[in-house]
């Protein structure tokens, strides 16, 4: 049967999560959290894929994106650096080229990122291949949608947030609880958060529906490598 594999970023490098197992998994690299998997596994990941460029100043999904949202959580979306920006060698860089190439700045949070965007940037680009397996979502829009879409009220570093969202997995799968609990006691905070927790189960009950009703993963807005940009979510 085929591996569906939600996956988050985390100070260890990367969380994942099947819903067939008991626990997440970290890795350090991407590449490494790719090749653990059998070979037509399918990820869905909370980073970006495709990226901006002069002639598309601002993927058209994280427009919607911030439509979709409520007001409290529009701003877990921010724009995606253009791919010179990506692979700058300082903040200071990143910033001047992408205000030349898109016309903005790079906020700070999105520097924080920049180095694991830039490495599901170079996987995709060394083998085209995973194009077709590694799908991006938002949790804050995944949540969203599972949710009868309704945006989440409370934020996800918060114990409050933290239940709100583990209440709207397990409408989903039962096993999103096992997976949370045994995930937050096998490995330590300095390595992996609850939300980073959190929003890889999202993910992973997320690409599972997808894929159980047929949904289309197509998407015709695509960067100037030919890479599809495109937010997922399921809907009921």
């Amino acid at each position: 049967m085929q591996k569906l594999i939600g996956i988050d970023g985390c100070k260890f490098g990367w969380v994942a999560v099947s819903m067939k197992s008991d626990t997440a998994d970290l890795f350090k690299s991407l590449a490494d959290l790719i090749n653990f998997y059998p070979e037509d596994s399918m990820f869905m990941i909370d980073m970006p894929v495709g990226l901006p460029n002069v002639d598309l100043k601002e993927r058209n999904c994280e427009t919607i994106a911030r439509k979709i949202l409520s007001k409290k959580r529009k701003p877990s979306v921010f724009s995606v650096p253009c791919r010179e920006a990506v692979y700058a060698l300082s903040y200071e860089e990143a910033n001047q080229v992408n205000k030349e190439k898109i016309k903005k700045g790079i906020s700070k949070q999105s520097w924080g990122i920049v180095q694991k965007i830039r490495e599901v940037d170079q996987l995709l680009q060394n083998n085209r291949s995973f194009v077709d397996k590694i799908k991006e979502s938002h949790p804050e829009v995944a949540f969203h949608f599972l949710n009868s879409q309704q945006s989440m009220e409370y934020n996800k570093k918060t114990t409050e947030g933290q239940q709100e969202r583990l209440q709207v997995l397990k409408s989903f799968s039962d096993r999103a609880e096992v997976i949370f609990n045994n995930s937050m006691s096998n490995f330590k905070r300095k390595h992996v958060s609850a939300d980073d927790i959190l929003d890889s189960i999202c993910l992973a009950v997320t690409l599972e529906e997808i894929v159980n009703s047929g949904s289309s993963f197509e998407s015709g807005n695509l960067d100037s490598l030919g890479i599809p940009m495109k937010i997922h979510y399921f809907t009921k």
